[in-house]
Parts: structure tokens; sequence; C-alpha cells
């Protein structure tokens, strides 16, 4: 029965490291367990594998039993993280747990939960379309054509990365070519088209690739001290942000496309800016293999946030401030949300902040540093200054993000929920 029950609690490890839950909620959730089945744990997550040593409550003599446990945190699956830490909630108030069968039904419910799929390939396109097409009105784009060009090169993307997951294990490879569909796209739409925002039909889908969740968790980990895992961590997102930059830039490359040609767009009002939002919080729900029954709130959520920017910005603040405001309350009321269904938080304050990400800027760097390096001793200031502008501004929105949603978690979990079940 020990090896039995120290099974559940390393199944039960791996599922959460590998989909997205913070890292300090996996410590805290995988330590309960075990102690429900009369075990001290000691775990300690790591990017390739996760250290867990056990010994006996009622022993404290007793020799470590440590186990390296294979699990990547590079996965985002709030669908096994919700199941995982409600069977673990059920285990901690089960009086039967201890019963050899009480264990082998949990043990083939984790082996289940590891196994499920991600969201529906038809709804994962649909809403990876619709996504970048909220997100392209959000940023100011109008014209029908330009909408329809966005939702097909996001859509084609889609596609793609779930023909490619089953193709390669490759971390990189999805995002490279996702982001060469939408560079080719988006090169094609500048000379078949003409008007203002042609360039979101690429910049838009390579929005929807963007690492959120990951960042997120990176720079928690950097807070709480755990360099080693956070500095990995954010070496993943960069190689990530890598990938999409250099398969947007070629595929622009190829089709003789610029990124910045007809930026200027119109103002969204503030109800179509709140809809918006809301289509793009569902979209990463369908990334993240959100449930739809557990839809609806986070949905709800990201739409007042971004009507808080929206405010913010009309009153004469900048994005800083705005997307400062708009994180502090995401930050404020995901936290609370997800401890009440228990969700990853870093999912899900990312999907409600989502179309804040400066992906514009971060884009316009990589193409900035590039043109800088072909003009060479020709280069002009203004082209350095457009760099610097466009390099300094994503420094400050990212910052300003992951302030405003990782401090009101972490001083709520300090003050209020320090005492509650996590």
């Amino acid at each position: 029965m020990t090896t039995d029950a120290l099974s559940v609690v390393w199944r039960a490890a791996e599922v959460l490291h590998a989909n997205a839950q913070t890292t300090q909620r996996t410590i805290v959730d995988v330590t309960r367990l075990a102690k429900a089945y009369g075990f001290e744990a000691a775990v300690l997550p790591q990017w390739d594998a996760i250290v867990c040593r056990t010994r006996p409550l009622n022993d404290p003599q007793a020799h470590w039993q440590t186990a390296l446990l294979q699990a990547r945190p590079t996965g985002v699956d709030m669908h096994k993280v919700a199941r995982t830490n409600q069977l673990i909630d059920q285990v901690c108030a089960d009086p039967n747990r201890h019963a050899v069968a009480q264990i082998d039904v949990v043990s083939e419910s984790l082996a289940t939960i590891s196994t499920y799929a991600p969201s529906s390939h038809l709804r994962f396109v649909l809403m990876a379309g619709a996504g970048a097409v909220a997100l392209g009105v959000i940023f100011g784009v109008t014209d029908p054509a330009t909408l329809a060009m966005i939702f097909m090169a996001a859509a084609l993307g889609a596609v793609a990365r779930r023909l490619l997951a089953k193709a390669s294990d490759n971390l990189l490879i999805q995002p490279f070519v996702a982001a060469l569909i939408a560079g080719l796209i988006g090169g094609y739409s500048q000379h078949a088209f003409s008007g203002d925002g042609l360039p979101f039909v690429e910049i838009a889908p390579c929005m929807i690739l963007v690492p959120g969740a990951h960042i997120l968790n990176a720079a928690l980990d950097l807070v709480r001290g755990r360099l080693g895992l956070g500095m990995n961590r954010v070496v993943y997102c960069l190689l990530i942000f890598l990938a999409i930059s250099v398969g947007l830039i070629l595929g622009l490359s190829l089709m003789n496309a610029s990124l910045t040609a007809g930026m200027s767009t119109t103002p969204t009002p503030l109800w179509l800016d709140m809809i918006c939002a809301g289509i793009a919080v569902a979209a990463f729900g369908a990334f993240f293999s959100l449930p739809w029954r557990l839809l609806a709130a986070p949905v709800i959520v990201g739409m007042l946030c971004h009507g808080s920017r929206w405010v913010v910005i009309d009153q004469g603040a900048g994005l800083v401030t705005g997307a400062l405001v708009a994180c502090l309350m995401a930050g404020t009321v995901m936290t609370l949300l997800s401890h009440r269904l228990r969700l990853p938080f870093a999912a899900l304050a990312f999907a409600s902040v989502v179309s804040m990400m400066p992906g514009i800027f971060v884009f316009r760097f990589a193409d900035g540093l590039i043109n800088v390096y072909l003009a060479g001793h020709e280069a002009t200031l203004a082209m350095l200054t457009a760099v610097f502008s466009d390099g300094t501004a994503t420094l400050l929105i990212v910052l300003v993000m992951t302030f405003g949603l990782i401090f009101p978690k972490m001083l709520i979990e300090g003050l209020w929920l320090k005492d509650q079940k996590p």
C-alpha cells in the first residue's frame, strides 16, 4: 500500500508541474496529498524533473525515499490541473483514503486525467481565428477584408500547430511555423489590398502565440527565490519569442513586405473593446483546454479588466499606466478565482490580459534590429531611435503587467489565504 500511495503522490506532482500550475501551489498541494497518506514530503520542481523526497510522518528517524519524476513545465492544460486539484481535495476529505481499493481508484483517476485530450481541433482552430480577429479589432482594425485575412492566418496557423504536435515534440517548431504562415499571408495581403491596419494581419495571429502563462510562472519563481527554475522558464519564453519573430520576419521577407507600413488604425469604442476582450479570453480558454462550464467567470473578468484599461487610457494616461491598472485588477480577482475554481493562476491571469501584451513592440523591435544590421554604416539615427523606443516599450509594459498580476496574488495569499486550504 505504501508504494501505491506514493505512486499517487508522484503522479499528481507530474500532472500539476507539467500543465502550468504555479510552483508554490504544486509544492503545497503535493505535500498536502502526501500528508493525507501519512507521509512527510519535500518537493523540489526543476525544469526537466521533480525531485520528490518522502518519509513516514510517524517515524522522523526513517530515511528519506527519493524519486526523480520526469516532468517538464511546458504545457498549459487547465482541465488537467482543475481535475487533479479536485481529486486531491477528495482524497484529503475521505476518511477511507488509506484503503487499498480507494488508492487504486485514485490512481486510475490520475491515469485518466493525464490522458485527457486537449480542446477539440474544431474549437482550437475556430477560437484561434476568432481570438486573433478580436485582438485586431482591439488594436483598431475595422476593415472586413483585413479581419478576414487575420482569421485565415490564425486559423491556418492553428491547423499547422495541431498537425506538428503529432509529428514533432520540438518546443519551438509550432510557434515558428504558425508565425511563418502569418508572415506569408500578411505579406501577401499588403500587396493584394490597400488600407490601414494591414500589418495586423500578421501581428494579431502572432499575438496568440505569446507564452504569457509561462512568463507569469517564471516571474513568480524568481520572486520566490527559485532562481534555477525561474531562469529556465525565462529562457524558454525568450526562445519562443525568438521563434515567433524569426518565423514572422522570414515570412514577410519572402513576400517582400514590411511590418511597419500602414500601422495607423481607428480608436475602438468601449463596448466593442470589452466584447472583443471577452472573445480573446474565450480563445485562450480553448488554447489552455478550459472546459466550457468554467469559461464564463474568466471571460467576465477579462472584459471588466480591459474596460478599466480603456477608461484609464481615455482619461489621458499612457499604455503603461493603463496596463498596470488593469493587471492589478486582474491579479486580484484571478487570485481569488483560481483558488475558487482550483485552476492555475498564470493561465487564468494571462488569458484576461492577453491583448495588453506588447506584441506589436516586440515584433517591431526584432524587425528594427534586422533593418539596422542590413543598413550597416548607413543606419540612421531615426532607425536606432525607433529600435530603442520599441525595446523600451516592450520592457516597461511586460514589467508593469507582471508586477500588476503577481503583486496582488502574493499579497492576498500572504495575508488572507495563508491559513486556508490552497
